[in-house]
């Protein structure tokens, strides 16, 4: 065969070859939903983490994942209506930040795995079987915040051995919410703390709850991150100071934000776990295999400068235990 015929049938067998499978590949898309945009700081902050871990991994954003982030903004009401937008996109996995996000996604797919972040008590809820064995669509990590119930309402003693009622607020269209209540209201009775719950699912509850406390004045106020408190936090942590009541929270941007104290596990340690749970999912785990993480790590932050306006002493060997004081 002379020359220019072999190299004409070369040029025409390179251009018949397929492009290399990871050109090929088709990059993985991500959906993301959560209460905060990635304009709040805390959150920024959270993502980079679980950017970082993930790409450990080998997904790396722009490369071979990409992400739909959306985010309610404070307006529960807007959870099914985004789970459903996301659930459209068909992405190959969707992250959900709480049990309400969780809740939301789940009841638009039994299919799209989901990898939840948070959730209390994901098997109580119904979300999985059990946590080594989830059983589903979804897996992720726990916060169990259930089980530190004894040692918040322990702290709440320590700090106020006079405490005998504490504020909570709770919304009854949350199943974790309604679990979370029942543990508490149980938990304290063994304190010798009396709860008095009440429904806050809009702004206009809300402003009626602190009207009411105004009025009964309990000693405690407990506030989840639950919206609307969540968005309005700096107003109540002002209100519990205005009022000198003792605030716990299980969410240590809450005690940056005027809160007095918080215990609960540390965000940076659930997101890598969870980043790491994604990554298994792109490359091909299911989530029905994989277990469900439990906190490992707890951390607890203290605002002294509350503690000062509340006239509170902190006790040396609780402000020891903390990993974090605010002064």
């Amino acid at each position: 065969m002379r020359r220019r015929d072999l190299i004409g049938l070369l040029g025409v067998s390179l251009v018949a070859l397929p492009l290399s499978s990871a050109a090929e590949a088709p990059i993985a898309r991500v959906a993301v939903l959560r209460e905060l945009p990635l304009t709040n700081p805390q959150i920024a902050q959270a993502w980079q983490i679980f950017l970082e871990e993930l790409q450990k991994s080998g997904w790396i954003e722009g490369r071979n994942v990409e992400f739909i982030h959306r985010a309610t903004e404070g307006h529960p009401e807007r959870y099914r209506e985004i789970a459903a937008e996301l659930v459209a996109l068909k992405p190959t996995v969707i992250i959900t930040i709480n049990s309400e996000c969780t809740q939301a996604v789940h009841d638009e797919t039994k299919t799209i795995p989901i990898v939840m972040i948070g959730p209390g008590d994901p098997i109580g809820v119904g979300f999985i079987a059990s946590l080594a064995r989830p059983g589903g669509n979804i897996t992720g990590v726990s916060s169990q915040l259930g089980d530190t119930l004894g040692k918040q309402l322990q702290i709440i003693k320590e700090l106020l051995p006079s405490a005998s009622r504490m504020a909570f607020f709770w919304r009854p269209d949350n199943a974790g919410s309604r679990l979370f209540k029942q543990d508490l209201e149980t938990a304290a009775a063994g304190f010798g703390l009396t709860i008095e719950v009440t429904a806050v699912t809009t702004d206009a509850e809300l402003d009626a709850a602190l009207n009411a406390i105004a009025s009964n004045r309990p000693d405690v106020l407990m506030v989840n991150p639950n919206p609307p408190a969540a968005s309005r936090i700096r107003e109540i942590a002002a209100f519990a100071i205005e009022h000198q009541l003792l605030t716990f929270t299980v969410n240590p941007a809450m005690v940056r934000a005027g809160l007095l104290i918080s215990l609960a596990p540390r965000g940076a340690d659930m997101t890598r776990r969870a980043a790491a749970i994604v990554a298994k999912i792109l490359n091909g785990a299911k989530p029905a295999d994989i277990r469900v993480e439990q906190p490992t790590i707890f951390e607890m932050v203290i605002n002294l400068n509350t503690a000062k306006a509340l006239g509170l002493t902190v006790p040396p060997l609780l402000l020891a235990q903390a990993d974090e004081v605010i002064e």
